[in-house]
């Protein structure tokens, strides 16, 4: 995962008595221009205001002004040195500026502080992954998930170092924990792609009409073509997304290596899941298809072989 800073939401870790025209306030209402206007004129009658000047750092940052952002910064912490949220943030000012030795240096200054501050934690994992040390990334990330269990970046990084340094039974579960909660999105779709490339097909990325979308496969009980219970899920977004566009139509693909009357059963199974809970569903808007060989998929040159698979096709009209 590339490493992304959004400026907008880790304000709400350190708000504190939110009033109207407070520091928060003009973060949550996006009011930059107006904040570093308030809070200039707060510190012109009181230049050991730190917090005025970090929010004024704060809000360039905002406006993705890290120039204008910095001495304002490095005012607050100049009143305020051990500040734990004024030196992140000048860490964050510093990765904006390109200044990554001064950026970590911020960081980690925060953590001999308050070793279980989970943003600076996080950012130095960011920033030892940029540098290629994945061993070093991974420790911080571990401590991340453990303090929050369920951080989008922490369990995305985490899975993709696993699979870089080779661990592939530790990334194939990785990648399944970040996908069972974080299935929506660019980065399941990556996720899902990468966890494909270990040869697992759990997930699987579909086109329906225009829009790409990231399920849990469709599987089943040996021998029988009642989709199992983990499969109902993807089938229910399927059957929403159709309710909502009433022109989707797409093919059901089944295969099942060596029984072909298993693979038109299954296929069968899947649109009559999906009929029964919307009976006014034209069939027709699901035509089928199956087969008695396996699957094969091709991933950044390598083909595999899925002996029992569900596929969807998007008709085009």
């Amino acid at each position: 995962m590339k490493r992304f800073i959004i400026l907008l939401a880790i304000f709400s870790l350190f708000a504190t008595g939110c009033t109207t025209f407070s520091g928060p306030y003009y973060l949550n209402n996006q009011k930059y221009k107006e904040g570093i206007k308030a809070f200039n004129e707060k510190l012109q009658e009181n230049p050991g205001d730190a917090e005025s000047a970090y929010y004024v750092g704060r809000y360039y940052m905002a406006l993705k002004k890290p120039k204008e952002a910095q001495p304002y910064i490095s005012k607050s912490l100049s009143i305020a040195p051990d500040n734990v949220d004024y030196i992140f943030w000048s860490g964050v000012n510093y990765w904006a500026l390109k200044q990554y030795s001064k950026e970590r240096a911020a960081y980690r200054r925060v953590l001999e502080l308050d070793p279980n501050h989970i943003s600076a934690n996080l950012y130095l994992a960011h920033s030892y992954l940029e540098e290629g040390k994945l061993a070093e990334a991974a420790v911080l990330y571990d401590k991340v998930i453990k303090l929050d269990e369920y951080n989008p970046e922490a369990l995305y990084n985490r899975a993709d170092i696993l699979g870089r340094q080779g661990k592939k039974e530790e990334a194939v579960k990785a990648w399944k924990k970040y996908l069972e909660y974080y299935p929506d999105g660019s980065l399941a779709m990556s996720g899902t792609e990468k966890l494909n490339l270990l040869g697992d097909f759990t997930y699987r990325n579909f086109i329906f009409g225009t829009r790409n979308l990231t399920l849990r496969s469709i599987t089943f009980k040996p021998g029988q073509s009642d989709s199992d219970f983990d499969s109902k899920s993807s089938l229910h977004v399927i059957a929403a997304m159709m309710e909502e566009n009433t022109d989707l139509r797409f093919h059901i693909v089944a295969y099942v290596a060596g029984n072909a009357e298993l693979a038109k059963a299954r296929a069968k199974g899947v649109r009559d899941y999906i009929l029964s809970g919307h009976p006014d569903f034209a069939p027709s808007r699901m035509p089928l298809s199956w087969f008695g060989s396996a699957e094969e998929v091709e991933r950044s040159g390598k083909t595999f072989k899925l002996d029992e698979s569900i596929q969807f096709i998007t008709v085009i009209n």
